[in-house]
């Protein structure tokens, strides 16, 4: 059920959808890879059968969000990931745009922070290049091992710090060891996006991007307004694409801050939130 009375729930079809994977198409299962189910993907070809484009704006890797996009039968548009720094052409095979970050200056930050904090980096599609004792404790595409000197030479689009948590991933409540690692970093707003997440992790990206930037660049693409956007949601770094689009819609499982922010809030991810509120648009 949702939030919100019925008279406020939008009644007109969007004319762009953009989805969150995890937590909001796809379940945690322990950190396990899943995939959507059979409701969701029939509800996403339903929005396409009807001429509305699906994008897929994630905090994940490019390459972990096209698996996924492939599971939802995405064959074309775009998927904006790693907090909006990465877009990929589902249709043309290839990264459409790249923002970076220098990795240098962020990575003494976290080392004078807490000199335990390890590191990972996204570097095109190869997948996570890592530092020795940085934990892949998660299913995930991984390139190798580099150094830390080598890690920090060359500009990324996300570089991750991690420290040790039992903060449990997809608990909702973003990670207390890694809040105070942001914390004493302290990188400047001005040249670094920070994300904190729950299991020890810090996401750190380019200045001004985010979600919603991410989703923004491909409304444009489809000249799409802001107004006539729905967007999906479950975590904090989706609140800047829930402020700019036009309706906002959490998953029934999504931290009180992120219902609140929301225009409407859906049944959990497990109860095939998403579906059932697209089902209130389009036939399926």
């Amino acid at each position: 059920m949702s939030d919100i009375a019925p008279a406020a729930l939008r009644q007109t079809p969007p004319k762009l959808v953009a989805v969150d994977l995890d937590g909001t198409v796809v379940d945690y299962h322990d950190q396990q890879l899943t995939r959507p189910s059979a409701a969701v993907v029939d509800a996403i070809r339903a929005v396409r059968e009807a001429g509305v484009p699906v994008a897929v704006v994630t905090g994940r890797a490019i390459w972990g969000a096209v698996r996924t996009a492939a599971d939802l039968g995405l064959v074309d548009g775009f998927v904006s990931a790693s907090h909006g720094a990465g877009e990929y052409d589902l249709g043309l095979g290839e990264i459409s745009h790249q923002a970076t970050v220098d990795a240098r200056v962020a990575v003494e930050a976290f080392r004078a922070s807490d000199p335990k904090v390890e590191f990972a980096v996204e570097w095109d599609l190869d997948g996570w290049w890592h530092t020795a004792g940085f934990r892949r404790d998660f299913p995930a595409q991984w390139a190798g091992e580099v150094t830390l000197e080598a890690l920090a030479a060359r500009p990324a689009p996300r570089l991750v710090a991690r420290v040790d948590s039992d903060n449990r991933y997809g608990g909702g409540m973003r990670c207390p060891n890694a809040m105070r690692l942001a914390d004493g970093a302290g990188l400047d707003p001005a040249d670094y996006h920070v994300e904190v997440g729950y299991n020890g992790w810090v996401d750190v990206g380019p200045p001004g991007v985010s979600k919603a930037t991410g989703i923004a660049r491909i409304a444009e693409y489809y000249g799409v307004s802001s107004a006539d956007t729905v967007v999906f949601g479950d975590a904090h770094n989706d609140l800047t694409m829930f402020a700019w689009a036009g309706y906002a819609v959490a998953m029934g499982q999504a931290e009180p801050e992120v219902r609140a922010a929301a225009d409407e809030t859906a049944p959990a991810v497990w109860e095939d939130g998403v579906a059932k509120v697209l089902s209130r648009w389009f036939e399926f």
